[in-house]
């Protein structure tokens, strides 16, 4: 919530970020995610291949094509820039192919995390409401909303569970499920972000999210009447 009241403030007045080492290739990340997601839910999850399918290749170029129409106002209100070059392929043919350069800053000291990127560009091209102009400004901040608000992945956590699994046997269960830079990003950048940004809706108190512990004003009647 806190990354998509953000994405609506600073609607078509946001800094952008530049990418490094020229950006990343749009088609060929897509492509890549996508063949992973194929292969863990295969029949041999295990067997995890580099060479991308036909059928992979073709979604990844679909959802490259509209990323591509939709450069100019991605651009123009969001600050996501996407830039088309002419590279090289194997076979040494010349092709021309959409690379994303820019991102927008929606916190400062918070970047986005890389692993999530490759979701973040399909999703943007299949799930956003391109037709009609109110769904689809929501849509593409929802988008970012879910990238911004991506925990960094920590593998010492993943490695510290499975060496807690293998001391179960001996009594000693101290998991922990978040990393320490998972920590340190949720104390010194989102915790502050949210207190001194976020504006709670009515859903975050009914649905448990938020509680209202104290109200200011009403505290401050209470003292004057002392």
């Amino acid at each position: 919530e806190l990354f998509y009241q953000l994405a609506l403030m600073k609607f078509n007045g946001v800094t952008m970020a530049m990418l490094g080492n020229e950006g990343v290739d749009v088609m060929a990340v897509i492509g890549q995610m996508l063949q992973f997601e194929e292969d863990l839910n295969s029949s041999h999850p295990k067997k995890i291949t580099v060479k991308v399918s036909k059928t992979n290749i073709d979604l990844a170029r679909q959802a490259t094509t509209c990323l591509a129409e939709k450069a100019p106002m991605l651009e123009e209100y969001f600050s996501i820039k996407f830039e088309k070059r002419q590279v090289q392929t194997v076979q040494k043919k010349a092709i021309r192919t959409l690379f994303l350069t820019g991102l927008p800053v929606l916190l400062d000291g918070h970047s986005p995390q890389p692993h999530a990127l490759p979701i973040f560009l399909l999703r943007l091209a299949t799930e956003v409401n391109w037709k009609e102009e109110q769904p689809c400004f929501e849509g593409i901040c929802r988008e970012l909303a879910s990238f911004y608000a991506e925990a960094p992945s920590d593998n010492t956590a993943f490695l510290e569970m499975e060496q807690d699994d293998s001391n179960n046997n001996n009594g000693k269960g101290n998991m922990e499920l978040v990393g320490e830079n998972a920590k340190r990003y949720i104390q010194h950048i989102l915790f502050p972000g949210i207190s001194f940004l976020l504006v709670p809706t009515k859903q975050n108190f009914s649905d448990g999210a938020m509680l209202k512990l104290a109200n200011l004003t009403s505290l401050y009647k209470v003292f004057e009447r002392c």
